[in-house]
């Protein structure tokens, strides 16, 4: 008999929740606070209150089987009677509640009280449901009394109304296990190295454990993971797939993996989340029911829509998701997570699983144990890591505010002077000098909390209708820092700065590896793939996995001698010196681009450099088909240039290693021959770089590997990395700095980089490239 299992809340909501997308906040403070409430309210209850109460109903309903569980707040045992207590924490003004006011919330505590009664064998029982307003501490409190024959017939009415939907559940979940078994891998041969990493991912998700690979290109890497991990989702109930991308470009390839396995006879369902700015049909992003019609009546609407686009299709992209939204009017980004939750495969940024201002908004949608994350580009994951538990917060914004509000609300303008003076004693104490500190101020912090308290009043008065963005903006920037102070632990330091008369208060996250091992531990398995994971144990750890945890490196499946790698031993470009070596790396340069007409980039360690070089080059050799790329360029400006590698065969583009043309880039055959890469890659030194170096010097010992030597040089094999995509590429790599020739670099080389050659002036580069190219 098939089986149907969810919660009490589950089947309410799915049945009753109704109403417009809600704007209003509550942040995570008064989230705490409402749990607080709950126990103050349940403590208040004396003896005869059985709190936290466990319930579970198994049974059998028109050949299914259903299992039903939940747990009610509490149960009051009073002479003669039983009642069944729910509480609800709220901002809602208690006028404004009646008891029609939420029929989820009635619709849960009466499910409670008919699983109760049927357990019991009770004819008749009390269900008390409690608003306690988290502002004023009063409480509203409704009470009903039923029979078991009305609760039961509400209950059976309830089933009703979701029976087609669980039908539906069923149908799907037999369509995904037969079509999984049927899949047989969807190309006629696996190239090199592509079978090794497919049974390796399949073997790590049976196991449970975390895959480090690093899979050069040409290995297919897309299909190697998803393949494996869709054939052990009948090994593994209920699991879901979460393709975790850093770009675009890799959302889109993951897409049509998909969607060419779905031709193969798959059914999925995949759902590709786009970020919110850019989905939103809104020339500004609104959410509020009054201003977007796309979030008014979304809940009255969506359970339609959404059943019917689940029941009649698989692969859900951004062009379908917006079309269904416009003919329906929905809000895009809320259907996308929707469809999300009720998806098998959901393709997405980073931020939709790791960043806690994202992902902590759906947690419904991130609590499955057996899900299977597949992390690509997963080298650009621990920066993005620091990023996302990395919060500051500005003086000057507060001031700006204080300015706003400064007649508008005095209890927000208090809390703004409040903080003004935390940020000048702390100017004062550091001597208006950058540096860490040992903790952070607690009349900052307490004066933070305060802010945030006030605003969230402010933000939910349902009179106030013209809010300032720059107080809301200020609001969720304050909540995020204060949530990040609550969980800052020794991985984490708090500093402040001055930049461009700004002074700024950071909270800095060193080592990102405990924060993403606590994540990874929500999933049954995570697999971590890239060309550029050098050194695997470096990511490994710093990626948040265990030393018993996989790792495999692969070798490239192209020919090594398609691709003539040379380093200059005689022209060091260390910040110090390459100053004074520009006219030689132009000489070089020049020589490399001129001995065959094509296509090449150059990669510069910054902008400013590559300017400086420019400057020099331009004087000395033609630029007439040179096109230097500037610091900020659009996306239509990008494809401008990637346009002419398709079109043109003579160009060459001065760029940044790191930059947009590092990765993600694919011009096969004669659209690019060659790249010159300046420098060893390292970051630039900085404040930031050198905590990061001081902390794994203390750990490890290793702290110039682990903040710039390991990060450089892993953007050294990106940018390399554009020269060869296919079988039939042939090309060259110029690699302008002698450090690459010290073994310290030459033991992180890729094993197709092992035939490098030395070049110790011109004349080595001009005969090692007319041999190669003659050769080819």
């Amino acid at each position: 008999m098939d089986n149907i299992k969810l919660s009490v809340r589950e089947l309410v909501e799915f049945v009753y929740k109704s109403g417009d997308l809600n704007s209003k906040v509550m942040n995570a403070d008064r989230a705490m606070e409402g749990i607080r409430a709950h126990k103050l309210l349940q403590s208040k209850m004396g003896n005869n209150y059985e709190k936290e109460y466990f319930l579970k109903h198994d049974f059998e309903y028109k050949n299914i089987k259903f299992n039903i569980e939940g747990r009610a707040d509490g149960i009051i045992l009073e002479e003669g009677h039983v009642i069944v207590d729910e509480i609800k924490s709220t901002y809602i003004d208690l006028d404004m509640i009646d008891e029609k006011y939420n029929l989820a919330h009635i619709g849960q505590v009466k499910c409670y009280a008919y699983i109760y009664s049927l357990q019991n064998e009770l004819e008749e029982i009390f269900v008390q449901l409690r608003y306690y307003n988290l502002d004023s501490k009063i409480t509203k409190v409704f009470t009903n009394k039923y029979s078991f024959k009305e609760l039961e017939s509400f209950f059976y009415d309830l089933i009703n109304r979701y029976i087609d939907w669980a039908e539906t559940v069923i149908n799907l979940h037999k369509i995904r296990t037969e079509t999984i078994n049927n899949l047989q891998f969807p190309f006629d041969n696996y190239r090199q190295g592509q079978r090794d990493f497919s049974v390796a991912v399949y073997k790590t998700i049976k196991s449970g454990k975390k895959l480090f690979a690093q899979a050069p290109t040409g290995v297919g890497k897309t299909i190697s993971v998803l393949f494996p991990a869709i054939k052990s989702m009948n090994i593994k109930n209920n699991s879901k797939i979460y393709y975790l991308t850093a770009k675009s470009s890799t959302k889109n390839i993951a897409f049509d993996t998909m969607k060419l396995m779905t031709e193969k006879g798959l059914k999925l369902k995949t759902t590709v989340i786009t970020a919110k700015e850019k989905i939103c049909f809104q020339d500004k992003l609104d959410c509020d029911s009054e201003s977007c019609p796309y979030a008014r009546g979304y809940y009255d609407k969506l359970n339609f829509v959404l059943i019917n686009t689940i029941k009649n299709d698989c692969l859900f992209d951004r062009e379908y998701i917006e079309n269904i939204c416009k003919a329906n009017e929905l809000c895009p980004f809320e259907f996308s997570l929707d469809l999300s939750y009720m998806s098998d495969v959901v393709i997405c940024d980073y931020n939709y699983y790791f960043d806690p201002r994202v992902s902590f908004h759906r947690e419904d949608a991130l609590k499955n144990t057996n899900d299977i994350l597949l992390i690509d580009e997963a080298h650009n994951l621990e920066d993005r890591a620091r990023n996302m538990y990395s919060p500051e917060i500005v003086k000057e914004e507060y001031l700006n505010v204080q300015k706003i509000m400064k007649d508008v609300n005095k209890k927000i303008n208090k809390e703004l002077k409040s903080i003004n003076k935390a940020f000048i004693k702390i100017k004062k104490d550091m001597e208006e000098t950058t540096g860490i500190m040992e903790s952070l101020p607690s009349d900052l912090v307490n004066a933070l909390r305060r802010f945030i308290a006030e605003c969230e009043i402010y933000v939910n008065d349902i009179k106030q209708k013209n809010i300032p963005d720059e107080l809301l903006d200020l609001y969720f920037k304050s909540m995020f820092f204060i949530k990040i102070y609550e969980i800052a632990d020794d991985n984490f330091c708090f500093y402040i700065d001055f930049i461009s008369g700004k002074t700024i208060v950071k909270i800095f996250l060193i080592d990102p590896s405990s924060i993403l091992k606590e994540i990874e531990k929500q999933a049954c398995s995570s697999i971590f793939f890239s060309a550029t994971l050098t050194p695997l144990k470096y990511f490994r750890y710093l990626l948040g996995g265990d030393e018993d945890d996989y790792i495999l490196k692969l070798n490239s499946p192209f020919d090594n001698n398609n691709l003539n790698i040379m380093i200059t031993a005689d022209i060091s470009m260390k910040y110090a010196v390459r100053d004074l070596n520009i006219n030689k790396a132009c000489e070089y340069i020049n020589k490399a681009v001129s001995e065959k007409v094509g296509n090449y980039m150059v990669f510069f360690p910054s902008y400013n450099f590559m300017n400086k070089v420019y400057d020099i080059y331009k004087d000395l050799y033609s630029t007439e088909n040179l096109i230097i790329q500037s610091q900020n360029l659009s996306e239509e400006e990008q494809e401008e240039i990637i346009e002419k590698f398709h079109e043109n065969r003579n160009v060459v583009l001065f760029t940044v290693v790191g930059g947009i043309f590092s990765e993600g880039i694919d011009l096969p055959l004669e659209k690019l021959i060659g790249a010159v890469i300046i420098g060893t890659g390292i970051p630039q030194i900085s404040f930031e770089r050198n905590i990061i170096r001081d902390f794994f010097n203390d750990k490890f010992n290793r702290g110039y590997d682990f903040a710039y030597k390991y990060p450089g040089f892993n953007k050294i094999l990106q940018s390399a990395g554009r020269v060869i995509r296919t079988e039939n590429d042939k090309g060259i790599l110029l690699l302008i700095d002698s450090r690459l020739c010290e073994y310290s670099y030459i033991k992180l080389f890729p094993e197709h980089w092992k035939n490098y050659k030395k070049i110790y002036n011109i004349t080595g580069i001009q005969s090692n490239n007319q041999i190669f190219w003659k050769e080819g």
